[in-house]
């Protein structure tokens, strides 16, 4: 199940959403990579909190991250863990935000409890 948008947009979700994919130890550029692979590899059923089924694009990642190769928004995003946030996320952020925590969930469902704590 995804996870609903107030639950990715708290701080404290972020930030161990953050320090756990820093401790993927990959570089930001393989993120995705991984991020497909969990998701698009999964052969059970996604769905929203309410029960609908959860539609996937096969560009879906590419797009919440702007078709930025680079993802150099991944590295700030890793070192969220190490500092305290000063605001709330942003909401153009929560695509992306929820993409990793459903490949935490899918991959990692032990941590991604504690994520979502």
């Amino acid at each position: 199940m995804v996870a609903r948008d107030d639950e990715l947009l708290r701080r404290s979700h972020v930030q161990r959403l953050g320090t756990a994919t820093r401790a993927l130890n990959m570089p930001r550029r393989e993120i995705p990579n991984w991020m497909a692979d969990v998701i698009y590899g999964f052969k059970g059923k996604i769905v929203w909190p309410g029960g609908k089924e959860f539609l996937i694009h096969d560009e879906a990642i590419d797009r919440a991250f702007n078709d930025d190769g680079s993802f150099r928004w991944l590295s700030d995003f890793m070192l969220f863990g190490e500092r305290e946030l000063r605001q709330s996320p942003q909401f153009r952020t929560l695509h992306r935000l929820r993409l990793i925590d459903l490949a935490f969930r899918i991959a990692y469902p032990d941590r991604a409890a504690f994520i979502a704590k």
